[in-house]
């Protein structure tokens, strides 16, 4: 009984810092956003500040994970399903990790004068706001996890969906990249490694996602 009621505790301490982590993931794409809406009226130096707060952001996500990595495997022998946790921080790390690279590439794009038209900028904006919601359905889910699983899955439902509508976004606009880039080689490397980040994000959030979806299968079979 008190080792069910320390995997118990395990676990939820586990969720409150996955939630932290989604936040983190949050706060990094609000910057971006920022980092894109300012993109043709910033000086390169404030751009620069924004992209050193994602980079603060960033830093903060990797501490966390380490963090949870170690309280995990200090807790392993209690946790049923730790390797689903470790699965889950992992890919939420990974998609910390593509949205710094897509920021660093929106600064280098401005430290080599690319000029992005305010159709491209609006676009990656309207894909970032669908990834917010994406990862606050995750969020939402896992804080729910043990409270309501029910709740837990209908959010989950979210994250997928989302990530459907982000995919044919990401395909639409790739077209409209090479479109209107063409002629602009630098212009179009860049912006279409901004895109992939963005989007191999949001499939980051969805794997993610199926790890949350696991844990709450596990409650309500």
């Amino acid at each position: 009984m008190m080792e069910e009621s320390r995997s118990s505790l395990v676990e939820l301490t586990t969720l409150e810092q996955i939630v932290n982590m989604c936040r983190i993931i949050r706060d990094e794409v609000d910057v971006l956003k920022e980092m894109l809406v300012g993109y043709n009226t910033l000086a390169r130096a404030e751009l620069s500040k924004l992209y050193e707060r994602i980079r603060s952001i960033k830093n903060k996500g990797e501490e966390l994970k380490v963090l949870i990595l170690e309280y995990l495997v200090r807790s392993s022998e209690v946790v049923m399903y730790s390797a689903n946790y470790v699965n889950l921080v992992k890919a939420l790390d990974r998609a910390i990790q593509q949205l710094d690279g897509a920021a660093y590439r929106i600064l280098l794009a401005k430290e080599n004068n690319v000029l992005l038209s305010q159709d491209t900028i609006e676009a990656f904006v309207e894909i970032l706001e669908l990834e917010k919601q994406q990862i606050q359905r995750l969020e939402n889910s896992a804080s729910r996890l043990n409270v309501s699983p029910k709740a837990a899955v209908e959010d989950l439902e979210g994250v997928f969906k989302v990530e459907e509508d982000i995919d044919l976004m990401f395909r639409k606009e790739l077209v409209n990249i090479y479109n209107k880039y063409s002629g602009y080689l630098t212009a179009l490397l860049i912006l279409k490694d901004v895109l992939e980040h963005i989007e191999e994000a949001s499939d980051l959030i969805k794997i993610a996602g199926e790890e949350v979806r696991y844990l709450v299968l596990v409650k309500l079979v």
